[in-house]
Formats: structure tokens, sequence, C-alpha cells
């Protein structure tokens, strides 16, 4: 019923998960539940992640745009297989991320097997899940595998983008692993690149419009309060900036004001 349900949730409490991005550890800025089949739930959640919650460090390579996050989705993907497939469900409890500007933490509510320490789960070791009917049907579906490669495959994906290597934290009830990004984590959009917008959009915008338009250019997923503050104008300015963007055809905006982003047309 978990894994083909469209509300497991009828059969099991906190089948489900929850992401939140946080300021600090004490301010949750936004949150959101990823509900649906089990079989659904990791692809919604990483669909809903790379758009709203996680910023992309920003380079280019000659014209072509190259978007890179600190955590590459193959190894955020087999992080919540894995706690998919390993959770206690009879806790009630769904699984937890939690999303920072530098760093990300996949947690749920779940043990080690018997005898197993976090320096065997960090070594070769063999597929042991907490719930194997549902590792077995995710396998039979060919999202893991059954070599208890789970680890090793994020450590790989880490290491493929010259990133820092995960931490598992095991509790008495839970077990937690955080993905932390690199020290030159912060986006920007390279000095020549805006150089040349400059040139090109100087005659067909104003000052306040132009910088609007390279914000969204650094982080398509701004709101208009943040822009607000970073040009220190009015809300009611940035709407004014935005229609104008709109009516030029250089921006369109993708879903809700609150969960949505902006998608740079020209």
């Amino acid at each position: 019923m978990l894994l083909f349900s469209k509300d497991p949730e009828r059969y099991q409490l906190g089948a489900f998960l929850k992401i939140g991005y946080f300021e600090t550890d004490a301010d949750l800025l936004y949150q959101d539940e990823v509900h649906g089949s089990l079989l659904e739930q990791v692809d919604k959640a990483i669909e809903l992640i790379y758009l709203k919650y996680m910023r992309a460090k920003i380079s280019y390579e000659g014209i072509q745009r190259i978007e890179r996050y600190f955590v590459p989705e193959a190894a955020l993907r087999e992080a919540l297989l894995n706690a998919v497939c390993h959770k206690q469900y009879q806790s009630g409890i769904p699984i937890q991320i939690s999303v920072y500007e530098d760093r990300l933490y996949v947690a749920n509510v779940g043990s080690l097997p018997e005898d197993w320490t976090l320096e065997k789960l960090m070594k070769k070791h063999t597929s042991k899940p907490y719930n194997p009917n549902i590792a077995y049907v995710f396998y039979l579906a060919g999202f893991i595998e059954s070599w208890g490669r789970g680890v090793e495959k994020i450590c790989n994906a880490l290491k493929a983008d010259n990133l820092p290597m995960p931490e598992y934290m095991v509790n008495s009830g839970d077990i937690m692993i955080k993905f932390t990004g690199p020290e030159d984590r912060i986006i920007r959009v390279s000095g020549q690149l805006s150089e040349k917008l400059s040139e090109k959009l100087s005659d067909k915008l104003s000052e306040k419009e132009q910088k609007t338009f390279e914000l969204l250019l650094e982080d398509p997923g701004y709101t208009s309060p943040q822009i607000a503050e970073k040009l220190n104008v009015s809300r009611v300015s940035v709407t004014k900036y935005l229609r104008t963007l709109k009516e030029k055809g250089l921006i369109e905006r993708i879903g809700s004001d609150r969960k949505g982003y902006w998608r740079i047309i020209k």
C-alpha cells in the first residue's frame, strides 16, 4: 500500500517527505510536504528541491551557461532512496530534508543493522535494508541496486564534482546525512557577462530594470522582497521592473508566486 497508494498515509502516518529552508537552525523561512506513493515521492522531492530550495553556482564556458549545485542530483537521489528503504515507518515521522545556503541534511528515523558501526557503513558492505520488501520493489523498478553500494555511489558523485564527502550522524533513534558546499559556493555572474549585458540592454532598460534582470540571471528563484532588498527599492518598484521585463519578452514566470521561479527567455 505504501509503495503504490496515492495516499499511503491512510495506512501509515508519516509516510511522506518534509522539506524546509533554514536561514539558521532556529529560522525556518518556508517549507513543503511531498506526498503520494513512495515510488513517486523521491522524484517529486528532487524536482522541488532543485527548482525552489537550492541555488546553483553559475559559470560560463564560452557562451554556454553552466549550473552546478553543491549536491549533485545523483548523490541526493541516492540519499533519498536510502532513507525511504531504511526508514522505520512505524515511528509515524516523515523523512526530513533541511536545506541551508551552504549545506543540506537528509534525516530519517532508523538505525544501523545490528553490530554495524559508522566505519563499516562507509566501507564496502552487503545490502541489508530495514524494509526489504520496499527495497526489492525499488530494485525491480530500476531505482536501486541490491549490492549495498548506496554510500559508495553518493561519494563517487561528489568526487566527480570535487565536492566535500558526506558526513553521517548516527543517533539513538535516527540517521542523518549532511552534504556541505565548497567554500566558493557563492553564486556569481561573471563580470564579463555583466558588461556584455549592460551594453546590449542599456538602450532598452532603465538602470534598475537592468539590475533586476541581472539578479534573475544570477538566481531565477529570487523573490520580489529579496530583489527589493538587494536594490534598496520598494516592492512596488520591483513589481514594475518585473512587468517591464515580461513585456519586453526577457522573462516569464513559471509556477506560482510562492513556489515558482523566473525563466530567462533571452
